[in-house]
């Protein structure tokens, strides 16, 4: 009877464990979910906060810039728009092909020359110029401040050339995307500081700045279009439009 009622009394004294009830389990399962959910907000968050930010506008002129060097070969294309009547010289547009090593240019250039408009043959390659003006049955060697008009191969100068606008390009915003036939264009827009645009051309007030458009070819990033409207021929406000393509294109310039 002895060992009977302490081994009961020992039973009496073990604290008994109590079934957890419906209503703590839920509040357990809650508890949980809640935590693991604001881990995985904190994880997002450290995932945004170190993620790269978007490409800039100037980001795209400087991919876009070694797109166009990495080419070596374009066609060229140029129109202007808004001449003055009473300049006597001046170049109305300009096709062709060109290459960037060495610098040099073939194609045909559209000019008023003294008052006069012609079609000009031309053929630009290390520092000389061939045109082909009217009436003389082949090209003559001669010196582009003659006819007043800029060495067309140097528009397609690696570092100095139309490459080099890219990155002059001051205030680069974004502009609108536009569809031009199977490509998504995406606009650049910003000013050119003058004498930019002077040495390159050989026209314009040095002294003002002018404004520029670039069209970027989406994905691949390819200059499609560049436009630059300022005093090419101060008073009066002009623009110039280039479309470059055949990026990489074979293309060969040799002496007349």
């Amino acid at each position: 009877m002895t060992s009977l009622t302490a081994r009961h009394t020992c039973r009496e004294g073990t604290p008994r464990r109590r079934a957890a009830t419906p209503r703590a389990a839920l509040a357990v399962v809650l508890g949980l979910t809640l935590a693991l959910a604001g881990c995985s907000d904190e994880e997002a968050d450290v995932v945004a906060t170190s993620s790269a930010p978007p490409p800039t506008a100037a980001d795209r002129l400087e991919q876009a810039e070694g797109v166009l060097v990495d080419a070596g070969t374009l066609h060229l294309s140029m129109t202007g728009t808004q001449l003055p009547e009473d300049t006597n010289s001046y170049i109305i547009s300009a096709v062709g092909d060109g290459t960037m090593e060495p610098p040099a240019f073939t194609g045909t250039i559209t000019a008023k020359i003294a008052g006069i408009q012609a079609d000009i043959p031309t053929v630009a390659l290390d520092g000389d110029l061939w045109v082909k003006l009217p009436y003389v049955p082949k090209h003559v060697k001669t010196d582009p401040a003659t006819l007043g008009v800029p060495d067309p191969a140097t528009l397609f100068d690696p570092e100095s050339g139309l490459v080099g606008l890219l990155t002059q390009t001051q205030t680069p915003a974004f502009g609108e995307r536009a569809r031009a036939g199977s490509e998504i264009v995406q606009e650049i827009t910003g000013t050119l500081p003058g004498k930019a645009v002077t040495d390159l051309l050989y026209v314009g007030d040095a002294a003002s700045p002018f404004d520029v458009t670039y069209g970027l070819v989406e994905e691949s990033w390819q200059v499609r279009t560049v436009t630059i409207t300022g005093p090419f021929y101060p008073p009066a406000t002009s623009t110039y439009t280039l479309v470059l393509d055949a990026y990489g294109a074979p293309v060969t310039v040799t002496q007349p």
